[in-house]
């Protein structure tokens, strides 16, 4: 969850743009740009696998092997690693297509190489705000938005997840790039949605998607906000009790009765310990005073004190610190307690993810009883309606 600290001011933003949107002024993107490796903090190369070709500034097919871009002046340079370490172009930027019909194969080291349809572009990235030095390189990937949701789609579930279970999850990709416009440029992390490439597009995935290819959820004719996690374990969250007033307007995400996710493996409760020196010097100098928990037990404000400062917070907000600050799996859902104890914190948590809109694992559950997409997607935002795109396209 990379730049977690300004979610409010971009949630507050989504909010906005969803809410005064007039239906119809966007277009469905075909294509998009997403940003890879943007988890990483600085990106001082981008590794490709041959064979592919060099589609601009220059044409030139490129021999199998293991390649690395690294920064150059105002530009880039590509050679190859072979113990020769031949450079094979110096540019302002590299657009890279598959050769042959291959998928291109890129990472930001050689241990982590992901396939990827479309084009990868490899520039230098211009300079991040309050960055220092060199601003390392930038990757993008131009995709087929079909693919996209397919990739995101199948990295969001497993090979057990049911048809009508990938349908649901179809649709709300759909839905959030929708209002995007021509061509957005997005990231490939939880910022947006985890994007990790054509290796998640498994043939059931591609058969789902391609059965709601463009459908979207609605609430009185308006893109609904598409929000999904892991597991609730036992009962979703109302957007307000999580987001706080800027989903006032969102009545749709309401708590829901869950015990369709029993499947999960993040159902039960996961209990970390966390020694008394990290706790207070990431978090607080005692144990949180919980202020208000909601109907599905989670935090809905907290009271921590740091330094002799008294600082509130809702249980979101705190849910993040803990999880930046002392990783993502000392509470993987936002159904948690934080307790002093002799020899440090016990954090307990049960779920996996924010606990509002659309529960992956229940989705899976009411799909084994023989619920239709449309059943599930409206269980889990009560008042919304599935749109199908006009110009529906068949993949056959």
């Amino acid at each position: 969850m990379e730049n977690c600290v300004s979610w409010q001011a971009k949630l507050l933003v989504v909010f906005l743009y969803m809410m005064f949107a007039l239906p119809g002024v966007q277009a469905h993107p075909s294509s998009l740009c997403v940003e890879l490796f943007q988890a990483r903090e600085r990106l001082d190369s981008v590794f490709m696998k041959a064979p592919f070709v060099i589609v601009n500034p220059i044409y030139k097919p490129v021999m199998e092997g293991l390649y690395e871009f690294t920064p150059e002046g105002q530009g880039v340079k590509l050679k190859r690693l072979d113990g020769k370490k031949r450079e094979i172009v110096r540019a302002p930027y590299v657009v890279m297509a598959g050769r042959g019909g291959t998928i291109l194969q890129s990472g930001y080291d050689v241990a982590h190489l992901h396939k990827y349809y479309g084009q990868i572009t490899v520039r230098k990235r211009n300079p991040r705000p309050k960055s220092k030095g060199a601003a390392g390189l930038l990757a993008v990937n131009l995709v087929d938005s079909f693919n996209y949701v397919a990739s995101v789609v199948g990295g969001e579930t497993t090979r057990q997840f049911g048809k009508e279970a990938l349908k649901a999850q179809a649709v709300l990709v759909y839905t959030r790039l929708w209002p995007k416009g021509k061509l957005p440029t997005i990231a490939d992390t939880t910022d947006e949605m985890v994007y990790l490439g054509a290796e998640h597009e498994r043939a059931d995935v591609i058969d789902a998607v391609n059965e709601v290819d463009r459908c979207k959820l609605l609430y009185h004719d308006r893109p609904a906000q598409a929000f999904f996690h892991a597991c609730c374990a036992g009962r979703t969250s109302k957007g307000t009790d999580i987001f706080g007033k800027n989903a006032e307007a969102m009545v749709y995400l309401k708590s829901r009765p869950c015990n369709y996710c029993r499947g999960s493996p993040l159902y039960g409760i996961t209990v970390k310990q966390i020694p008394a020196r990290t706790f207070t010097r990431e978090i607080a100098d005692g144990e949180p005073k919980v202020i208000k928990t909601d109907e599905a037990k989670r935090i809905v404000s907290a009271e921590i004190c740091k330094g002799g400062k008294k600082e509130e917070l809702s249980g979101y907000q705190l849910w993040l610190r803990i999880g930046q600050r002392l990783g993502w799996d000392k509470a993987p859902g936002t159904r948690y307690q934080v307790k002093q104890t002799a020899s440090g914190y016990t954090i307990k948590s049960s779920g996996g993810g924010h606990g509002v809109g659309l529960c992956q694992w229940g989705a899976q559950g009411l799909a084994r009883q023989n619920k239709s997409y449309i059943e599930i997607l409206q269980y889990y935002f009560p008042g919304t309606t599935v749109e199908k795109h006009a110009e529906k396209a068949s993949r056959n």
